[in-house]
């Protein structure tokens, strides 16, 4: 192969490999940072800086040793790529954070968790790529200096425009993330290949290297996933295993579900929202689900009832049926983004039920706003009721707890909650919560100088004891 055409072909595939490098990062680390602006720009500038470094020594590297270079880095890249990345290495990095750093505001902010990670683990293995496009630059021939990193860098970024593509929307959603990073070293191992030297023993060491680190990657990217994984998709990954009593279903570290035996066989939380949906057997009732879980909300007697899940991934539905449930879901699904799903829908529901976490404890942004529970209130009907899971802390004595508690109440002034449990910590809070836009008595404010309190309260009593 000609110089410059090999030179395109390793810039090409570097390209590739980078960008989706920070796809699968930022999937990877969603079940221990969850999934947000603040963890993906932590990605994306540590990313970036690294690549400015690599970028500025693989430019200082003298001419005569770019190609030694060049095949060490590429052999370090794929390294880090194949086993920095995959979920056994990322699950030990981060369990042994928690533990060694302990859950102070500062030391256990799982933010600082992913920090590490990208400084230890992520830029090594972008500074190691880097130097391509400036050691590779020593290969052009007849080309100014100007039009020479112009062709270097076109090439590289075309690779990254499609690895990206690639990446993110076929290989980790058809075949899922550890075929993805197996994908992405194979790249690499092809540029190992055309950098390395026309002499036996070179061409013996890198069959051995890179033998090592497919085999290597093959197993902690996809023998050890699928054998404690039922799907490691572009959303989740999803565990179902066997516990006391019944089954567990996990989605990105998170308890998603539990069904048992007994007849009230879910989380307590659920089997309550069950009590508030369907107790009163109302015929015809329209209920939407957004945030699917095990699709434990429709076991049992649901009556005549109308349920739709909607819920981001298709691979919920498949663990449910085949590895949790072991039958055909209740209801309808259907795969969408729950707030793009509420746009551009024009039904309306008795009950719309929110239950969206990316991991254990964080709900996605665009689902936690003022503008998302006005929408949410918007496609109710007149009589109809929201129901919302928010985990967060009950005493409202952190910023989170308490601005979660006003925006909801912001959007739905009249609501009741049920908490899980009452201590300073993490627990589930249900917000019962009426469609503010009903047409009913308006509130009014109880004040010393009437006896409304004392009528309206006996009011009250009497009708709920008639029933």
């Amino acid at each position: 192969m000609k110089l410059q055409y090999r030179a395109a072909a390793i810039l090409f595939l570097e390209g590739l490999a980078s960008s989706g490098l920070q796809m699968i990062t930022i999937r990877q680390t969603i079940p221990f940072v969850g999934s947000s602006v603040l963890s993906t720009s932590i990605i994306i500038s540590t990313f970036l800086a690294a690549l400015a470094l690599g970028y500025y020594i693989g430019g200082r590297v003298r001419s005569e040793d770019y190609e030694r270079a060049l095949y060490r880095n590429i052999l370090i890249g794929c390294t880090i790529f194949g086993v920095g990345l995959s979920y056994p290495f990322v699950e030990t990095f981060f369990f042994l954070l928690s533990n060694l750093l302990g859950t102070g505001a500062i030391l256990g902010n799982p933010l600082l968790h992913l920090c590490l990670f990208c400084l230890l683990v992520m830029a090594p293995l972008v500074f190691a790529l880097a130097q391509t496009v400036p050691l590779l630059l020593n290969t052009t021939v007849g080309l100014s200096n100007s039009r020479a990193a112009g062709n270097a860098t076109a090439i590289s970024t075309v690779g990254n425009v499609i690895g990206c593509v690639l990446t993110s929307l076929v290989v980790m959603y058809f075949l899922g993330v550890g075929a993805s990073i197996i994908l992405n070293c194979l790249y690499l191992i092809i540029c190992a290949w055309l950098t390395t030297g026309q002499t036996s023993k070179s061409k013996a060491t890198t069959f051995v290297a890179t033998s090592a680190i497919i085999a290597v990657s093959v197993g902690l990217n996809v023998l050890i996933p699928r054998a404690i994984m039922f799907s490691d998709g572009a959303y989740s990954n999803i565990e179902v295993f066997d516990v006391p009593g019944g089954k567990k279903m996990v989605m990105n570290g998170s308890n998603s579900s539990f069904i048992g035996t007994e007849e009230r066989d879910g989380w307590p939380y659920i089997e309550v929202i069950k009590e508030v949906v369907f107790a009163s057997q109302e015929e015809g009732l329209d209920v939407l689900v957004l945030g699917a879980g095990g699709f434990t909300l429709t076991t049992g007697d649901i009556g005549s009832a109308k349920v739709t899940y909607v819920d981001v991934d298709p691979e919920a539905k498949r663990a449910a049926e085949e590895a949790f449930l072991g039958t055909p879901i209740t209801g309808q699904f259907i795969q969408d983004d729950a707030r793009r799903y509420l746009l551009r829908s024009t039904e309306r529901w008795d009950f719309i039920v929110v239950d969206v976490y990316s991991n254990s404890s964080t709900i996605p942004a665009h689902i936690s706003t003022l503008e998302f529970f006005n929408l949410v209130s918007s496609r109710l009907k007149p009589a109809g009721k929201a129901i919302m899971n928010i985990v967060a802390k009950p005493t409202l004595e952190d910023s989170y707890s308490a601005s979660m508690d006003r925006t909801i109440r912001e959007a739905f002034p009249y609501c009741i909650t049920h908490i899980s449990g009452f201590r300073n910590a993490l627990e589930n809070i249900l917000y019962f919560c009426r469609n503010k836009n009903a047409s009913s008595e308006v509130a009014g404010l109880y004040k010393d100088d009437t006896t409304r309190v004392e009528v309206e309260g006996f009011m009250a009593l009497h009708r709920g004891n008639s029933k």
